[in-house]
C-alpha cells in the first residue's frame, strides 16, 4: 500500500536534501570478507522518528568472473531487491535516491543491518555465477556520506565517458530494458548508444552487460535493420520489440522525438 508507506514513515532518506549513493565495487580477493555487513553512523531507533538521514550504500564484490562494466547493473537492481522488502521504499538511482521505511516496518524490528543483509543475499543469489564474495556497508555518517558521494559521482563520471565515442549509428542493435515493468507493466525502455533507459541510470553498456549476465532477462538485444523513417528513429525491428514487450499495449515508437510516438514513461524517471 503506497499511500500507507508515504503516510507513515519511521525514517526518511532523501538525497535532495541531504548526502546519499548507491555504488557497488569490484575488489580483489583479499579484500572482501564474504556476509560482511558494517553500519557506519546512527541506526534509525537512534535518531528521531520522520527524521531526513543520509543514505550511503557500498557493496564490495569479488569474483574470478566479475568485470566492471557488471557493477551499475547490480547497482540499478537495488530499486528491485530493497521493494521487495515490506513497508520498505525505494526510488531512484546513483546519488539521486529515496527510501522511506514505514512504522510498521521499523516495529517489527527492521535496522539498517537488514538492509545490508537484504543487498548482500539478493546479490549473491542472482549473480552467483559471477559474485563469490560480497559485503555491505551502509554508511549514515553525514561527513562520510558527504566524501563519499563525492568519490561515487566521480566513478559514475567515469562509467559515462565510455559512451562519449559511441553513436548510434556506429553499433549494430539496441537493447529492450524492462526493469520498471514491476511498477509499470507495459513500460519498455529501448536502449541505445544515444539514449539511455529513461531511468538515467541504465546506458547501452549497462544493457548489453545485463544481457550477458541474463541472456532471458531484462535486456534483451533489438535488431536495427529494417529502418522506416531515420530521421525521427523509427525501425520497424523497434516496433516488434515494443509489441512483445509491452505485451500489445504499444504498437510503436519513435527514438529521436516527443511528440512522435515517444516511448513509454512515469513520473520516477530521470531522463
Amino acid at each position: 500500500n503506497i499511500v500507507r508507506v508515504v503516510m507513515t514513515f519511521e525514517e526518511d532518506f532523501d538525497t535532495s536534501k541531504v548526502d546519499g549513493f548507491e555504488l557497488v565495487r569490484s575488489c580483489a580477493i583479499n579484500e572482501v570478507e564474504d556476509h560482511k555487513i558494517t553500519v557506519v553512523g546512527p541506526d534509525i531507533d537512534e535518531v528521531e522518528p520522520g527524521s531526513v538521514m543520509n543514505l550511503g550504500v557500498l557493496v564490495e564484490v569479488y569474483g574470478k568472473s566479475f568485470q566492471p562494466d557488471f557493477e551499475p547493473v547490480i547497482e540499478r537492481k537495488f530499486h528491485e531487491f530493497i521493494n521487495k522488502a515490506e513497508g520498505i521504499m525505494h526510488t531512484g538511482q546513483r546519488d539521486i535516491i529515496r527510501v522511506r521505511i514505514n512504522k510498521s516496518a521499523f516495529e517489527a524490528g527492521f535496522r539498517m543491518k537488514h538492509y545490508g543483509e537484504i543487498l548482500y543475499a539478493k546479490v549473491k543469489s542472482e549473480y552467483e555465477k559471477v559474485v563469490d564474495k560480497c559485503q555491505v556497508t551502509i554508511f549514515t555518517d553525514p561527513a562520510q556520506c558527504k566524501e563519499l558521494r563525492a568519490a561515487a559521482n566521480v566513478k559514475y563520471d567515469e562509467r559515462d565517458a565510455r559512451l562519449a565515442n559511441l553513436t548510434d549509428e556506429s553499433v549494430d542493435q539496441f537493447y529492450t530494458c524492462i526493469l520498471c515493468q514491476a511498477f509499470s507493466p507495459s513500460h519498455v525502455c529501448i536502449v541505445t548508444p544515444e539514449r539511455l533507459g529513461l531511468c538515467g541510470a541504465v546506458s547501452w553498456l549497462d544493457a548489453k552487460a545485463t544481457n550477458e549476465l541474463d541472456p532471458t532477462g531484462p535486456c534483451q538485444i533489438v535488431t536495427k535493420e529494417r529502418v522506416i523513417d531515420e530521421r525521427v528513429g523509427a525501425y520497424e525491428d523497434v516496433n516488434e520489440a515494443v509489441r512483445e514487450y509491452s505485451h500489445g499495449a504499444l504498437e510503436q515508437v519513435t527514438l529521436y522525438s516527443i511528440l512522435e510516438d515517444p516511448m513509454t514513461s512515469c513520473g520516477c524517471f530521470e531522463c
